[in-house]
């Protein structure tokens, strides 16, 4: 069983529900991030108590741009698509596999071949917007953020367990955002902020950080590629959202490229 590859996949595919939580949580992007984290973190946290240690310098840059992913995606979700805001989140791969290079892993044939696939899949998807939008600007910013987590996470994976990892990533966002919500905070539904902190974050956030152990950081982000589908699916029987012929050929390639990915 390649519990590896089985942990990213399920992971994204929890990951790509989160617009239907966000939007029926309601209130402003930083609001919206907080009650994740923070219900997030409050669902793993009695399986951290017997598990927590002081952060060292991976894992405070891992919640930083952790936090930072998260922010910018829920306000791409607010302003374009689910399935576009998915999908430059996922432009990550991108990004990942030069690094992973620096990092001194060897570029797998599988990968110069699902990645060229991905892309221009994501392209195909991209087409109906000619300008940059907000919504496009935060969406690319999740992207880049997104890289660094894969990186980051693989290098915490070497020496701490997903419980720690996620009990700063969730820990530490929460809590800067506090004093943010308490003056400004605003939201109108808690019951489906917990359901964010359960469903799209504690549950794949823990299943990421536990399979990036076990597949290689170039592979990872092309594995996840499943979620701006699971996302466009969402979008289309959820919020009725419509995806033009390019759309649904660029998803189409996109499946393709995960699949060759999860070859061996």
């Amino acid at each position: 069983m390649r519990y590896g590859e089985v942990s990213i996949v399920l992971s994204a595919i929890l990951m790509g529900t989160v617009a239907i939580f966000v939007r029926n949580t309601g209130g402003d992007a930083l609001s919206i991030t907080f009650l994740r984290l923070l219900f997030g973190f409050l669902v793993i946290l009695p399986f951290c108590l017997k598990d927590i240690a002081p952060p060292d310098r991976i894992l405070l840059a891992l919640a930083f741009f952790n936090f930072t992913t998260i922010a910018s995606y829920i306000t791409a979700i607010q302003n374009v698509e689910v399935a576009m805001a998915a999908l430059l989140l996922y432009m990550a791969p991108v990004y990942v596999v030069p690094i992973s290079v620096l990092m001194g892993e060897k570029v797998e044939t599988k990968t110069l071949l699902a990645l060229p696939l991905g892309l221009a899949g994501l392209y195909l998807m991209l087409t109906p917007y000619a300008e940059l939008t907000p919504g496009i600007i935060f969406g690319i910013v999740s992207g880049f953020s997104y890289a660094l987590v894969f990186v980051l996470s693989k290098e915490a994976r070497k020496k701490h367990s997903p419980f720690r990892i996620n009990f700063y990533n969730l820990g530490l966002g929460s809590a800067a955002l506090l004093p943010y919500f308490v003056l400004f905070g605003k939201v109108k539904s808690i019951l489906w902020a917990v359901g964010l902190g359960i469903v799209p974050t504690a549950i794949p956030f823990l299943l990421f950080s536990y399979g990036m152990k076990y597949v290689k950081v170039q592979r990872a982000p092309i594995l996840a590629l499943i979620e701006p589908l699971c996302a466009g699916l969402v979008g289309y029987l959820y919020f009725g959202e419509v995806l033009t012929l390019n759309q649904l050929i660029g998803g189409a390639m996109i499946l393709v490229g995960v699949l060759i990915a999860w070859r061996d």
